[in-house]
């Protein structure tokens, strides 16, 4: 393979300082700014002086963020290409972010950076005709809805309206579509992207194609994403059925026990999701049971009577609503009071998976994290969630055509702690490795398997990407990232 260079900026490398750790932050700024690195006037500079400093770098997650001595938010895809090749040429730390919305703990281990903020790069256009859709880096789930749904076309697309969707495609991509089209990573048609040498390759199954295997399911450790291509469907059905229940802590037998029906056949049409919180109202836990389904609502009826005979809910709504408009419905029209996009807030998140449902297991989860709550009342604002979608779809992807390693997954979990920073990070991450280890003794899988856009950062990779793809995975970051410049975000080595 033939990669043309980049001569505007490998011809300067000479003029610039050679950069190396503890490098003085004023000494960047000259840089970043200097005619010989060559950003355009649109290109945009934060500082950690500027009064809007925050407002520029907040993640969703205070817990455990990177650092940075400057933000840097290009205008343009070659202000984006230089700004890597000199990072990497300089042996600068730095961090391509689009929604800002993930959580590992290995981002942590980056500090005094440069964050490169992808913003200007939110494009979105729908091709009919062609059954395509083309987006930038920062492209939320949010900014799809309205233009595939007026087109009249679908995708599957995550449940919260404001994460990137470029990082959930890359780990894999779940959704409430799963079960109709599949993982998100299964749409994606092609990619290009900007590696460490400051290069934009494309990679599709015909074009690099060992990179394109790569890049869906481990595709933060080979570049950025600068744009991607997406094969998109006709709409099921331009309306849903969404319906919303909340039962007390006593209805979760019943609740584990109509999901646990759902093990091994699901309609294709059905997506279930519960999230479980602390209610003082209530008396202590909640469940929150959301289902979805993509036709009509007789049937969603005779599939949820099995539950409702057997568990009374203490509120309910059930909605027909046009698809582009589930995410802002579900859960009782939930996102804004759940603060699910609100940034800047102290959220520890650790992730698990399910094959089979152990009934006992998981009620003796449930009795003891109501115990930690009333022990740690001040995370008392934390949900656990249990992401049940039809798994068929997935699996009729052979298991070899992506990186992506885990199709058996019947149902994802995910405990999104909420405190205030301080005295309770270690109950809570204790808490947290073991309630994790608890569910997954029983899980049904063995070795353990753990969604990667779910990982909390202390999993070994051989969880998160499989034994059997990291082999592969590793030979293919020698090839094109060999100084490990791609490394905060779940590396594979």
């Amino acid at each position: 393979m033939r990669i043309s260079r980049l001569l505007t900026l490998s011809s300067v490398w000479h003029l610039l300082p050679v950069v190396l750790a503890g490098f003085p932050a004023a000494n960047l700024s000259s840089v970043l700014s200097s005619p010989l690195l060559g950003l355009s006037p649109a290109t945009e500079i934060f500082y950690p002086s500027d009064a809007d400093w925050t407002n520029e770098t907040q993640r969703w997650t205070l817990h455990d963020s990177p650092t940075y001595l400057a933000a840097v938010k290009p205008a343009t895809e070659r202000d984006a290409q230089k700004l890597v090749a000199f990072a990497a040429k300089s042996n600068i730390s730095f961090l391509a972010t689009g929604g800002a919305h993930g959580f590992t703990t290995s981002y942590g281990t980056l500090q005094n950076g440069i964050m490169l903020d992808l913003s200007n790069f939110r494009n979105v256009s729908v091709d009919a005709a062609a059954n395509t859709m083309r987006i930038g880096a920062a492209v939320r789930f949010g900014d799809v809805y309205e233009p595939l749904y007026n087109a009249g076309k679908e995708i599957t697309t995550g449940t919260s309206s404001c994460v990137g969707m470029l990082g959930a495609t890359l780990g894999g991509g779940l959704g409430r579509y799963n079960g109709i089209h599949g993982m998100i990573l299964d749409a994606l048609i092609s990619v290009r992207l900007i590696i460490a040498t400051g290069e934009i390759i494309t990679a599709s199954t015909t074009e690099n194609a060992d990179l394109f295997w790569a890049v869906r399911g481990a595709g933060f450790n080979y570049g950025i994403v600068i744009e991607a291509t997406y094969r998109i469907t006709d709409l099921t059905s331009q309306y849903v059925i969404n319906a919303d229940f909340a039962f007390p802590m006593n209805a979760s037998t019943a609740l584990l026990t109509y999901l646990k029906s759902f093990e091994t056949d699901m309609p294709e049409k059905l997506s279930l999701i519960t999230y479980v919180t602390y209610v003082a109202a209530y008396g202590g836990l909640s469940f929150t049971f959301n289902a979805v389904y993509a036709g009509p609502k007789d049937e969603l009826d005779q599939l949820l009577s099995p539950l409702l005979r057997d568990a009374t809910p203490i509120r309910e709504n059930i909605t027909v609503i046009p698809w582009k408009d589930l995410t802002y419905t579900a859960f009782f029209a939930a996102e804004p009071s759940m603060a699910a996009c609100t940034k800047g807030l102290y959220r520890n998140v650790y992730g698990g998976s399910v094959k089979a449902y152990d009934i006992s297991s998981f009620n003796t989860f449930f009795t003891e994290m109501q115990d930690f709550y009333l022990e740690y009342p001040d995370a008392q604002s934390s949900v656990f969630f249990i992401e049940h979608f039809p798994k068929a779809k997935a699996l009729s992807v052979p298991d070899n055509a992506t990186a992506y390693p885990y199709r058996d997954i019947t149902a994802h979990l995910l405990w999104n702690f909420g405190y205030p920073a301080g005295d309770l990070e270690k109950p809570v991450n204790a808490f947290g490795v073991k309630a994790r280890a608890d569910l997954q003794a029983s899980s049904g899988f063995l070795p353990q398997q753990i969604y990667v856009n779910y990982a909390h950062g202390d999993e070994a990779p051989e969880i998160l990407y499989s034994a059997r793809n990291l082999p592969r995975l590793r030979n293919l970051k020698e090839v094109w990232d060999p100084e490990n410049v791609f490394r905060f975000n779940e590396p594979v080595v």
